[in-house]
């Protein structure tokens, strides 16, 4: 494990982390579910968030049975019809939407000369941040058309610090979902998990909610 002060990047998932636009991907891929008959749980929403959108709908087909029900075609179609409805919500984001701490741990981050990227496994990542306002913060975002493996894959985190210019050891990943602490840490990056302890339990550090996300509560949790 490297010492904090080896630091150098902070590598961010968007949804769950940066604002709440995860109801939205929620919401929709409920009506998606609705359609297919295919009750939906706490346990699958847990099962899909983090992933991309055709790993997500095979686990909804999956939780209904269905999974050998449809050609790869019409998988891309259900997929394209969640997205559009995604779109369509996603079009009244604006700051506002950026969750309790964020802004403050950003500007914090900026003064103390960290590097920073968004490693989200949404194509509407750079949409979402444009909609936010967080252009001068998020320059960089990993292009997830050109990673060949989703979370919980290390690649997407692997390619942020690439993209960043430095190893993995010299960053932090921060996630709320397992698979994508599970990607942080298939990547040798130090892993924040935030959210619940008993989901997360994989993180090398953990908080509750993104108010906690301060360099010194993350100093004093680093671990030993």
């Amino acid at each position: 494990m490297p010492e904090f002060d080896h630091i150098k990047g902070f590598l961010f998932d968007l949804n769950g982390i940066i604002t709440d636009s995860w109801r939205y991907h929620s919401k929709s891929w409920r009506e998606i579910a609705t359609k297919l008959g295919i009750s939906w749980s706490t346990h699958l929403e847990e099962a899909i968030k983090g992933r991309d959108r055709i790993d997500s709908l095979n686990a909804i087909l999956k939780a209904g049975g269905l999974e050998n029900q449809f050609s790869d075609q019409e998988k891309e179609a259900l997929a394209d019809e969640k997205n559009a409805i995604y779109q369509t919500m996603l079009d009244k984001m604006n700051p506002n939407d950026i969750l309790p701490g964020i802004p403050d741990f950003l500007d914090e981050l900026t003064r103390n000369h960290y590097q920073m990227i968004i490693a989200s496994a949404s194509a509407n990542a750079p949409k979402e941040i444009q909609k936010l306002e967080l252009q001068t913060y998020f320059p960089l975002i990993v292009d997830i058309n050109q990673i060949k493996h989703n979370k919980p894959a290390p690649d997407v985190f692997a390619k942020a610090a690439e993209m960043l210019g430095l190893q993995p050891d010299e960053c932090v990943g921060i996630d709320d979902g397992i698979v994508g602490v599970e990607s942080i840490n298939a990547a040798k990056i130090v892993s924040i998990g935030v959210g619940d302890p008993r989901v997360l339990h994989e993180a090398d550090i953990h908080f509750t909610t993104t108010k906690e996300l301060t360099l010194q509560n993350i100093r004093q949790a680093w671990p030993k």
